[in-house]
């Protein structure tokens, strides 16, 4: 584990040299550490790939499926969303891995998925429903159960739905 924590270390010193974030304000420097780590983390420990390893499916994996479960509501800011891509073009410079140059073209394919990644209208209702059929005893495992309990929770709020399905951009 200490030669792990070295590592980071090591490559986020790499990553704040870079000089799109050498230049940024500390507070985005900041976020840029705090994504760019939870990046490392998920792929190195979490998926047990190194930098040469590292696919566009991974990456894609890693934000649309983990990256904000793993943000402390606190860390849930616009701002850092929008950083995203930064952070992770700086991450590859830094590192240079094998597939820089797919890896760089699929973030600036998904940019404005990055940057949106988070919804707290969403995140929000998702709470409450989950809350809800925790509450409820529902098996999250049965999708049945799931989509039974959600259709009769939308009936029994329907302005909590009606007013996060119709949203506004």
């Amino acid at each position: 584990m200490m030669q792990f924590d070295e590592q980071l270390d090591n490559w986020l010193d790499q990553i704040a040299e870079v000089p799109l974030i050498h230049n940024m304000a500390e507070a985005d420097q900041q976020k840029v550490t705090l994504i760019d780590s939870i990046v490392i983390q998920i792929a190195v420990e979490g998926y047990g790939k190194q930098p040469d390893e590292w696919t566009k499916d991974m990456l894609a994996d890693l934000f649309f499926n983990r990256f904000v479960r793993l943000l402390d509501e606190n860390e849930k800011q616009k701002r850092l969303f929008e950083l995203i891509p930064a952070a992770v073009t700086a991450l590859l410079e830094a590192l240079q891995p094998r597939n820089q140059s797919r890896l760089s073209n699929w973030i600036r394919k998904n940019h404005d998925q990055l940057t949106h990644l988070y919804d707290p209208m969403a995140d929000h209702f998702y709470a409450k429903l989950s809350k809800a059929m925790m509450d409820a005893n529902v098996d999250v495992n049965d999708q049945s159960a799931v989509a039974a309990f959600t259709k009769q929770y939308l009936r029994q709020h329907p302005d909590e739905g009606g007013a996060f399905f119709t949203q506004d951009d």
